[in-house]
């Protein structure tokens, strides 16, 4: 058997893609045969197989539709199966519309290609403009099976494009595997707060990119004065560039912010997501804008308090029945901190809401996995 990936990163500086191909693969692995192959379809970040996948045959290929060998057609051609996970949110036009656009032309090619293709768990949308919305149905629709991993996405989907079967379960990074060690003897709470570079500087173009209310920058710097006297308080990157200049980096904002407030501890440049949330786990509560980030802390037990800038944070943990997100598309810099503050004061009413919200994100695991069970077995 044959199986492509097509969204996924193994080595990424965003460490919330890298779950997710980490979580994945962790799904489907007891399905494998060892003369099964895997191709990588994943783009310029194909990055080099972690140990941790064992034995599994992977093969990088590069999406190169222009190519006199046919490389990356021939590959297309030849699997049973393909999954999509778009890197679990990147199914919108939000980002760029010329991004949006080179993504349907992998995807269309990659159905033209093999029969099976299965879009995972992910948020859709939203489309700001009608080409978008229009090019999204085309895929959606020849689609062999759609998984959603919110409400708000599976609502969407069937009111605006007529997707009847849309499988609802919850974000794969939720299964990340993981180590809690043993904590301090600080009696100090601990918080981690994860700081998004790419917010910080506006967004991708620097230019409130996401229409926030909220100054992000501002909100940062108070929230962190307000903690520091009696908290031990964690800066923690979930995306990780070192390069210069890079594109998107969280961890020079948290170095940065180190300097300028050395009460605060610096979390190290993780190297895979199992790293970053290892440390997220040991965290009492977690203040987080990066959709993967507030994952790690909020499957480990961590009261977590995400700060939205997309509708896919309010959609996920909605479909969790938890409320307690910072929406900085509506909320004010005050009372953003104000709300913030309240919910770290009031942690033991969010931790008791998270334990019931992580009943349902098992049941939606394994809702899940019978559906890549049936997936798997059906190809042999």
């Amino acid at each position: 058997m044959k199986i492509g990936l097509i969204g996924f990163e193994f080595e990424s500086a965003n460490k919330g893609c890298e779950a997710l191909v980490y979580s994945f693969i962790s799904i489907i692995k007891d399905w494998l045969a060892p003369e099964d192959f895997i191709y990588n379809f994943s783009g310029t970040n194909l990055g080099v197989v972690p140990d941790y996948f064992g034995d599994i045959n992977f093969v990088n290929v590069y999406p190169k539709i222009k190519d006199l060998k046919l490389k990356y057609i021939r590959a297309l051609l030849s699997c049973d199966v393909i999954f999509d996970v778009t890197m679990g949110d990147s199914f919108s036009d939000i980002y760029s519309e010329k991004y949006f656009k080179e993504l349907v032309r992998h995807k269309k090619l990659a159905q033209f290609c093999c029969k099976n293709y299965v879009l995972l768990p992910q948020t859709y949308g939203p489309f700001i403009n009608k080409v978008s919305s229009d090019m999204a149905s085309t895929i959606l629709k020849k689609a062999s099976s759609v998984f959603s991993r919110d409400e708000m996405s599976k609502k969407m989907l069937e009111k605006t494009f007529k997707i009847t079967d849309v499988k609802l379960v919850s974000d794969m990074a939720f299964v990340l595997p993981y180590e809690k060690s043993a904590k301090s003897d600080n009696k100090k709470k601990r918080i981690g707060i994860n700081v998004s570079g790419m917010l910080y500087k506006g967004g991708f173009n620097s230019e409130n990119q996401f229409d926030l209310v909220l100054d992000y920058k501002k909100f940062i710097s108070i929230i962190i004065e307000r903690l520091i006297d009696n908290y031990e308080v964690h800066l923690i990157p979930h995306v990780i560039d070192l390069i210069e200049n890079a594109y998107d980096d969280d961890y020079r904002i948290c170095k940065k912010l180190n300097n300028e407030y050395p009460m605060t501890r610096l979390a190290s440049a993780f190297v895979t997501p199992i790293d970053a949330k290892n440390y997220i786990s040991q965290m009492d509560i977690f203040v987080g804008a990066r959709m993967h980030a507030t994952i790690a802390a909020f499957s480990s037990g961590v009261v977590t308090i995400p700060v939205s800038y997309s509708r896919k944070f309010e959609g996920l943990y909605g479909s969790l029945n938890y409320p307690y997100v910072i929406n900085g598309k509506y909320e004010t810099t005050e009372s953003a901190v104000e709300k913030t503050i309240e919910y770290i004061n009031n942690c033991t009413y969010l931790q008791v809401a998270q334990r019931a919200s992580m009943e349902i994100i098992e049941k939606k695991n394994a809702l899940l996995l019978n559906e890549m069970c049936e997936i798997m077995k059906n190809l042999r």
